[in-house]
C-alpha cells in the first residue's frame, strides 16, 4: 500500500527539502519543510482529528513519514490555490485568453490530484493508528 501511495505522490511536484515533525499534546503535528537552496522554512499544522489513542513505542516513527508527506501536499496545495485565486482576481468571470484558461484548468486538475493524494495519505496514516493503537 505504501508503494501505491508513493507512486501516486510522484508527479505532483510537491514542495521539496528536509522535513521535520513536532507533535503537541492534543495530537496536532507541525510539519516544517526547509528549502535546501534558499534555507526558507515553510510550516503547516495538521490537526490530530480528535480522539485519544494509546500507542506502543515506535508508532510515531511509522506515522511521521506520512505526516511529512501530508505537510508537503498541503503546502503544495496552498501554492496551487494561490495561483488559482490570482487568475480568478485578474480575470473575473469567464473572460480570459486561451493560454490563461489552459493554465487555470491545469492548476485545477493538479489541485484535484493533490486532494486525492492527501486523502490517500490520511487513509494510510490512519490505517497505522487503527492497526497499532487502542482508543482511550
Amino acid at each position: 500500500m505504501i508503494k501505491q501511495i508513493a507512486a501516486g505522490v510522484v508527479g505532483l511536484g510537491l514542495i521539496g527539502g528536509a522535513g521535520s515533525v513536532a507533535y503537541n499534546d492534543s495530537g496536532d503535528a507541525t510539519v516544517k519543510i526547509t528549502n535546501p537552496e534558499s534555507g526558507v522554512v515553510q510550516s503547516v499544522t495538521l490537526s490530530g482529528g480528535g480522539g485519544n489513542y494509546s500507542c506502543p513505542d515506535g508508532t510515531s516513527e511509522k506515522v511521521e513519514p506520512h505526516d511529512i508527506r501530508l505537510g508537503r501536499i498541503q503546502l503544495t496545495m496552498q501554492q496551487v490555490r494561490r495561483q488559482i485565486r490570482t487568475i480568478e482576481r485578474r480575470y473575473p468571470g469567464n473572460v480570459a485568453p486561451p493560454a490563461v484558461v489552459h493554465r487555470y484548468n491545469a492548476l485545477a486538475d493538479r489541485d484535484d490530484r493533490l486532494v486525492d493524494a492527501y486523502n490517500a495519505e490520511v487513509d494510510a496514516r490512519n490505517a497505522i493508528i487503527d492497526r497499532d493503537c487502542t482508543p482511550d
